[in-house]
């Protein structure tokens, strides 16, 4: 009976008119009733009861056809979609990306010309016009030299290839998106056409590695904005040829698929729908309604995925996506799109670090790169035999990922040579990519470039042609109410402003309170204009608050701009629409407390539109700088000055001449360099006592929060860690592994003393004696995940602070640098001695070169007790090979070296020792040896009844990890940490620990006067000394303090030409105090906002350094102060140098 009521609504529905028919769909209620409905007007909970059911029908009636997409609740909608559109013979629009012959090369400086030095900054601004006026060119760097190839669609693409080899730049030249300041020659054409014959950004997307999103929103409201100004692009059309073709076939869809087809396609729910479908897929359903700024880095990124699957792009080109992701997220992400990839038809080029051999396999093609040339680019299953024709064989013991990334690296390529008859030659990457073009894959390839690309099989909807997905109207009203909703999260900003504000107004009107304002003379007006004077300059530097707001959401502005999300005024206009209640309320608040008491009620219209519009000057003047500037250094130097200028010319305007502006001045120093040492392995300069640490039941936890006890958890506290014992030896590499949550850096932070809150429980003794805190600190070294270092110091003076304040005052400075020297070469650091630290990302060491300096950095403090925290993320396999290198010469050495660490590779997680394997919810399930190739630990876990066998070929750490997940625990019954518990491995350790815990006969308890290893005097002479490097270094931040002096000063000394020696009336001593007044007051606003970005960039540094003991927060604030008034010394004299030329403050000083 409810078959044929649903047949007949349907048949209804069929008999509308097109538009009207895409419009209606059926929609099964949860009471099981069919009704007809306007998928325009689809609400909360019927969305979320039309997934559900599509959930569900997907896995209940999924017959496991489709072979290439694994069946689950990721690919439930895209399959049945699919079915749809070729159940009606409608093509779905495919792109095909070619490249051919592409060259890249990059002008850059070479030798001391490109260090970041004041001189070589000052050069670079004074060379820009005459290198752009006599066309003198830098020297050229090859980044991608005759590339070629084909992307083909509906197949996954890797990118694989070592750092520098040019990844990057092919993403971008692909997505159309390459700087213009790079030579580029070549073509790129997307099915036969070339770039500018459609929009490349509407059609492919890059994706960077970097996450850049607005903070203040939440998951599902970035995605819902980035849906919501896409637009549906194709959508309709095909479901409009779809929905005809049915008519004309009498198909009947299923009624769910039908309507969310035609939700998708509309544009009044589209940003709904399409948000909660790909939340789901990409598991951020979890966190939906999280702000961005509270989630995890493998949610960030999924976020940043995320935001181009919403849209209509048909090629997707992928940066780097794993950075700082585990291997089981990362596999989860590349699965599911593998998923979009094959059922929607899409073209894809993943690049990626270090993928495991699970998510290797998800691929198709690979595209291999090596020094700027295309090794090999073809099918995954062929790449190995091509490197066999060539005489190099993958070990059998050795993933393909790790082969590929080390076969054309000079340093690892010869232990893969298996000619042993011939004798070795490095093969160089232009060598093998002249050896593809002969294999039979180079060669189909070529032939495939050859025969050109037939444009009429292109669909019409494939490549777009319209510059933005939704009109300018809907634009606007979508970044109107994003601005809206961004001013809401950040009411507490503004109720800030209006308080300051009000506290100024307050003190500036007791001023006036005692006395009667007159209006009788010209010196009553010129104390009514210097009121009047003081309350626009208080508004229009309350405006400048706007400029760090700016900077900080540029970066998401071009981002979305670049992507053609909206143009620059989409984004412009709203923010300033919405400011305009914003100045109003705050000129409304001066005036209601100063006018009454300080102006004439019968102006106070004319006062008050007058302050209006000098804070909306300020505030629209400060986001034009921040949008020239686009960064806090350069914004805070040119806005300062701006409105300094600004400030001077008002103020020559309502009486005399006024002053402005402030100086700071700079110099370089360099280090000498030597010549390194013989790369050998050598004895520690310094002894140290080798420790060791136990641990017996061991329990952490927090109070509940608030938020978990709203959702009915029972409790007032919550365990973090439960029960967990175990013992870290001296001269043993431990690995801590565990699912995400499972509490491996809680567990570390307990054991170390980093914890400075909640509840611990349980015994820890070091070397048999119970541990104290401060004492510990001195012989505990902990390496963080985040490489955290300050910029603008050297390697070797990294190393030298750290030992100064670590090491014993005992100890002194000559041996204290041959410990340093000892220390670099240990971890392959000396060829570095002298390289500037630099910003991550920016410049300066890479990411594994930083990676080494945190290693060292707590090294030189001769701990005898190391924690590293995920020392090998965000690395390639090669960077991981030459770290895990440098740990293992610091066990050697007799230390103890716990590493937490995500899945590695079989040889990484082979070089370990022994492993601590904790699941979620801080217990253990295995604390042991891993044995020759993992045989202990396979042997261990293939005891368990129902555990699946350890298959060749597997990585051991990804094997494991997957037996033992929740899954895999609930579906076989088993609590693996009960099963350790009843273990004879288990009673071993316990055995050990009661063995650990006694101390030896001749030892004696650690014991250290002091918290800190050096007195406070050293503590600030070191910390001035690196801050002096800090400031000193800082070429920009030098540069602009420089730039803007001279110019200031010179601007001013001309304007205010011999004002000091005019000393004949009462004015010409208030114009000269005045302009003293004022030079004071902006050189203190220049100076601090010029110094913020760098004391933010140091304070990130302090806090480690802090709590690794090296020096009291006194210590480094007398440090950072002395550190400012050398520069300040150095910026007055420069600044009257120019100024006091023209303006003889010596002859008026005498005067007064």
């Amino acid at each position: 009976m409810e078959s044929d009521v649903r047949s007949l609504k349907w048949a209804s529905i069929q008999r509308l008119p097109t538009v009207a028919r895409l419009r209606r769909g059926l929609l099964t209620t949860p009471q099981g009733d069919t009704n007809e409905i306007d998928v325009h007007n689809i609400g909360l909970q019927e969305r979320t009861y039309l997934l559900q059911r599509l959930v569900k029908n997907n896995i209940n009636t999924d017959d496991g056809d489709d072979d290439d997409v694994d069946n689950d609740q990721s690919s439930f909608l895209l399959k049945l979609m699919r079915d749809r559109i070729d159940r009606a013979g409608v093509d779905i629009p495919t792109i095909e990306v070619r490249f051919e012959h592409l060259n890249v090369q990059s002008h850059v400086q070479v030798g001391k010309r490109a260090l970041p030095t004041i001189t070589n900054y000052m050069l670079d601004i004074l060379e820009a016009p005459l290198n752009y006026i006599l066309k003198r060119r830098k020297p050229n760097l090859n980044i991608l030299q005759d590339v070629s190839g084909i992307i083909k669609h509906s197949r996954m693409t890797l990118l694989l290839g070592p750092p520098s080899s040019g990844k990057t730049t092919l993403l971008l030249a692909l997505a159309g998106k390459l700087d213009p300041n790079l030579k580029f020659t070549g073509k790129v054409s997307y099915n036969g056409h070339e770039m500018n014959e459609f929009v490349p950004q509407r059609t492919a997307v890059y994706a960077s590695q970097n996450d850049i999103h607005l903070g203040e929103l939440t998951v599902r409201e970035t995605l819902a904005f980035s849906a919501r100004v896409q637009g549906v692009g194709p959508r309709y059309d095909i479901l409009a040829e779809v929905c005809r073709r049915e008519k004309e076939e009498n198909i009947i869809p299923d009624p769910d698929i039908d309507v969310y087809m035609k939700a998708v396609a509309t544009e009044d729910q589209r940003a709904n729908i399409v948000t909660e479908y790909i939340l789901k897929i990409l598991g951020l359903d979890i966190c939906g309604d999280t702000m961005l700024k509270g989630i995890s880095k493998g949610q960030r990124k999924c976020v940043t995925i995320g935001e181009m699957l919403v849209g209509p792009i048909k090629a997707l080109f992928m940066d780097e996506i794993s950075i700082g992701l585990d291997d089981s997220t990362t596999f989860q992400i590349v699965k599911s799109l593998k998923q979009f990839v094959h059922l929607v038809k899409r073209t894809a080029v993943i690049s990626l670090q270090q993928p495991s051999l699970e998510t290797f396999n998800l691929f198709d093609d690979i595209i291999l790169l090596s020094d700027g040339h295309i090794v090999y680019q073809g099918p995954c299953e062929q790449v190995l035999g091509f490197f066999a024709s060539m005489g190099f064989i993958c070990p059998e013991r050795k993933t393909i990922v790790d082969f590929l990334q080390e076969v054309t690296s000079r340093k690892d390529q010869e232990q893969y040579w298996i000619q042993k008859e011939n004798p070795y030659r490095f093969v160089t990457a232009k060598e093998f990519a002249d050896a593809f073009e002969s294999y039979h894959v180079g060669r189909s390839l070529c032939n495939e470039l050859a025969t050109q690309f037939d444009k009429s099989k292109s669909h019409p909807s494939a490549l777009t042609t319209k510059k933005y997905g939704i009109g300018k109207w809907d634009l606007f009203k979508a970044c109107l109410s994003r601005e809206y909703l961004l001013m809401k999260r950040n009411s507490l900003y503004y109720i800030f402003k209006l308080c300051q504000i009000a506290l100024v107004a307050i003190i500036t009107m007791t001023v006036f309170l005692p006395t009667r304002m007159h209006h009788d003379s010209v010196a009553d007006g010129g104390i009514y204009a210097g009121a009047l004077l003081y309350g626009s300059t208080v508004l229009m530097l309350n405006g400048f608050a706007e400029l760090a707001m700016m900077v900080v959401r540029l970066p998401v502005f071009y981002k979305q701009r670049d992507l053609l999300f909206f143009p620059s005024w989409a984004y412009a206009v709203p923010s300033w629409i919405l400011k305009i209640p914003i100045s109003f309320a705050e000129v409304g608040v001066w005036v209601s407390f100063t006018y009454s008491i300080i102006g004439d009620p019968n102006a106070v219209g004319r006062t008050f539109l007058l302050l209006v519009l000098v804070n909306q000057m300020a505030t629209l003047f400060c986001r034009l700088v921040a949008a020239i500037s686009r960064e806090m250094a350069m914004a805070a130097t040119l806005g300062t000055f701006s409105l300094g200028m600004l400030l001077v010319a008002v103020s020559k305007a309502l009486k005399e001449h006024q002053v402005v502006k402030s100086a700071q001045s700079l110099s370089r120093k360099q280090q000498s360099v030597r010549d390194s040492k013989q790369n050998q392995k050598r004895g520690m300069a310094l002894p140290f006592e080798p420790q060791y640490i136990t641990f017996d039941d061991v329990t952490y936890s927090v109070d509940m929060p608030q938020e978990m006890k709203n959702q009915g958890v029972i409790g007032d506290r919550l365990n973090l860690l439960k029960g967990v014992s175990g013992a870290f030896r001296s001269g043993v590499l431990t690995a801590l592994m565990g699912a995400t949550g499972a509490g491996k850096t809680t567990m570390m932070d307990v054991l170390s003393g980093r914890k400075t809150g909640g509840y611990i429980g349980g015994n820890i003794t070091i070397s048999g004696y119970p541990k104290n805190k401060e004492s510990f600190a001195t012989i505990c070294g902990y390496c963080e995940q985040n490489d955290i270092h300050s910029p603008y110091v050297t390697v070797y003076e990294s190393l030298l602070f750290s030992a100064w304040l670590r090491l014993s005052a005992e100890i002194n400075a000559e041996t204290r640098k041959m410990f340093v020297e000892e220390v670099m070469e240990l971890v392959d650091l000396t060829p570095l001695r002298d390289t500037i630290v630099g910003l991550p990302g920016a410049n300066g060491l890479s990411t594994q070169q930083c990676k080494r300096l945190t290693i060292a950095v707590e090294l030189v403090a001769n701990p005898s007790i190391i924690f590293m925290d995920q020392p090998t993320s965000g690395l390639d396999a090669r960077s991981v090979a030459i770290v895990m290198r440098a740990i293992r010469n610091i066990v050697d050495n007799g230390r103890t070296v716990v590493c937490a660490i995500h899945q590695p590779n079989i040889d990484i997680f082979e070089s370990f020792d022994e492993l601590f394997l904790m699941k979620q919810g801080g217990q253990v399930i295995y604390a042991g040896p891993i044995g020759h190739h993992s045989s202990d630990l396979i042997s261990y876990f293939e005891g368990i009844q129902r555990v699946s066998k350890f298959e060749d070929g597997c990585n051991p750490a990804t094997w494991m990890l997957e037996v033992t997940s929740p899954e895999k625990e609930m579906e076989l019954g088993i609590d693996f940490a009960e099963v350790y518990k009843n273990s004879e491995l288990y009673r071993r350790n316990k055995d050990l620990i009661s063995e650990l815990s006694i101390p030896a006969p001749d030892s004696e308890n650690l014991h250290y006067p002091s918290k800190y290893s050096r007195s406070l005097f050293t503590q600030c002479k070191a910390c001035l000394w690196k801050q002096h490097w800090s400031y000193w270094r800082n070429s920009r931040y030098n540069g602009l303090r420089f730039l803007f002096t001279t110019v200031a000063s010179t601007f001013l000394g001309c304007m205010f030409f011999g004002i000091g020696s005019k000393m004949e009336k009462q004015q010409d001593l208030l114009n000269s105090i005045g302009s003293m007044l004022i030079t004071i007051l902006l050189i203190g606003i220049k100076n601090a906002n010029s110094a913020q970005a760098v004391v933010s960039t140091e304070r990130v540094v302090f806090y480690r350094e802090n709590s690794a003991g090296m020096y009291s927060s006194l210590a480094y604030a007398v440090g950072q102060a002395s550190g400012v008034l050398q520069s300040l010394f150095k910026l007055s004299y420069k600044y009257f140098s120019v100024y006091a030329f023209f303006y003889p403050i010596f002859i008026f000083a005498c005067r007064l």
